[in-house]
This record gives structure tokens, C-alpha cells and sequence, in this order.
């Protein structure tokens, strides 16, 4: 199927690894242009972020490896942003749709992963950057966003999201932002499709990525990842080109009657009935 967007520009935050890294790529290979945003130039490079807001990073390309490896798929952006400070995400939006001639789709996809579980801190550091990163990035990209003719967001949110304790163990902080991000992507969404602006949530399960946090779990806590293997029917976690896959669908003229909708993502590894 061809989803429509070749030409299109798409901006995608938290993008130089893992599931953001995957939807960039995967609107690349579309014909898409993309710009991404990532909190180090290089691999190794220590966070110039202030106490109040570092996260437990985990390793992984610098927005300088992210744009030269995606750039032999087509044409790609990249700038550092701390996507914990507003005014950063807000630059960097504005930079890109000079960079690129406008915006057609965003796809909001930072995460402190909870930050500091069960401390005050923490919670300010998921507010920062799961939430307050998500609403500055659509208040930078709506006055683009209402000039295209087939605009789209995408809000990135989890499965601790949609069920209590999916994942046993995870922070408070880390459900209840990306609980918040989806009622805030669906009243967008209802705000201004009268606009031709469609919004969409996704809610990925556990997803393995080399070098990831299933990974670091698997050689460190191999029990603990065992027991959410057992909870996937298929026997395996997901991959993050099936979370890029669905990302770029929503975000296509091909589900242009597709609106509001939050879009569970996990092989079956929840239980609720999904009406």
C-alpha cells in the first residue's frame, strides 16, 4: 500500500534511538523529510541537562550518528533538545519547519521513562518531559500543522497507560503522563479535526531494541523479563518497526477518516477488552 507520504515533512521528538528512531526511518523510507531532535550530538557525550531534570540515559547515537546513518534512507534533520525545557522544544520546531518549508506530521514520542521512581522529583521530570515536551511541540507545530493539506499528530504513549501495573514495577509518574498525553491527544483531536487536523495515540507494549531497556533488564534481571515473555501469546516482544509501521499509517492520507482514536500496540500482552 502506498500510505501518501512521499514529500511530506514529519517531525519526530526523542528520535535518534529505539521506537523514535524506527518512525523516522520508516517515514524516510516512505520519501518522507524528517527532522528529529535527540539530547546529545554524539554517542558518550555527557548531558548538559541541569540536576533538577537528567534522566538514567540509556546508550545510544547522538543526533550527529542518528542523521548520517538515516541519511543514506533520504533527507534528515537533526537537532540537540532537551526536550525537559519547553523553550527548547519550541526552537526546535520552529527550526524545523524553516528547515523543511512546513509541517505536515508530528509525532511526539519523548519520555523520561518515569524518571526518578516515587519521589517528587520524578514526577516533575515525567511532567516535563512526557507532558509539558508534548503540549509545547503542538503549540510550536499547530500554525504549520493548520497550512497543510493532510496534517497529523501522533501522540506515543505506553500500555501502563491503559492498564494498571502492565508492567509491574514501573513508576507511578511514567502510566499517569502517558495516561494524560492520550486524553490530551483526543481532545485535539476533537478540537480540531474541523480543521483537517487529526490526532491519534499509540500505546506500545514491551518492545526489545538492542541496547535498550529490555536489554539492559534481560542481563540483569533475565526472571523479570521471563515472566513478561510468558505474558505474550506469540512468545516474544515486539519490535519497533511495528510500532514505526502503525505510526506511519495514522499519520498517512491513508487513515484520513481516523481520528481520536488511542491504538494498543502489544502482540495481545494486555487483557482488557478493547472496546
Amino acid at each position: 500500500m502506498d500510505l501518501e507520504l512521499a514529500g511530506k515533512k514529519v517531525i519526530i521528538s526523542a528520535a535518534t534511538r529505539g521506537v523514535g528512531r524506527a518512525i523516522a526511518e520508516r517515514f524516510l523510507r516512505e520519501g518522507a523529510v524528517v527532522a528529529i531532535c535527540g539530547r546529545t550530538a554524539r554517542s558518550g557525550e555527557p548531558s548538559t541537562t541541569e540536576p533538577e531534570v537528567i534522566r538514567n540515559d540509556l546508550p545510544g547515537d547522538g543526533v550527529e550518528e542518528a542523521v548520517a546513518a538515516m541519511s543514506r534512507l533520504g533527507t534528515v534533520y537533526g537537532s540537540v533538545v532537551d526536550c525537559g525545557y519547553a523553550e527548547q522544544v519550541t526552537a526546535w520546531v520552529e527550526e524545523a519547519a524553516r528547515r523543511m518549508g512546513g509541517i505536515d506530521v508530528a509525532v511526539s514520542n519523548a519520555s523520561a521513562l518515569g524518571g526518578i521512581p516515587r519521589s517528587r522529583k520524578g514526577w516533575d521530570i515525567s511532567y516535563n518531559v512526557d507532558m509539558m515536551s508534548a503540549v509545547a511541540m503542538w503549540d510550536a507545530a499547530y500554525p504549520h500543522l493548520k497550512q497543510s493539506d493532510q496534517p497529523a499528530w501522533v501522540q506515543v504513549s505506553t500500555i501502563s497507560a491503559v492498564e494498571y501495573h502492565a508492567f509491574a514495577g514501573s513508576s507511578q509518574s511514567y502510566g499517569a503522563m502517558k495516561a494524560a498525553l492520550i486524553n490530551y491527544t483526543s481532545q485535539l483531536a476533537y478540537e480540531f479535526m474541523g480543521e483537517g487536523i487529526r490526532c491519534n495515540s499509540v500505546s506500545p507494549g514491551p518492545i526489545y531494541i538492542k541496547g535498550g531497556s529490555w536489554d539492559w533488564l534481560e542481563q540483569n534481571m533475565p526472571d523479570y523479563v521471563d515472566h513478561n515473555i510468558a505474558k505474550q501469546p506469540s512468545g516474544r516482544f515486539g519490535r519497533a518497526e511495528e510500532v514505526a509501521d502503525v505510526v506511519a499509517f495514522l499519520a498517512s492520507p491513508r487513515a484520513s477518516w481516523v481520528t481520536g482514536e488511542s491504538v494498543v500496540i502489544d502482540g495481545g500482552y494486555t487483557k482488557h477488552i478493547k472496546f
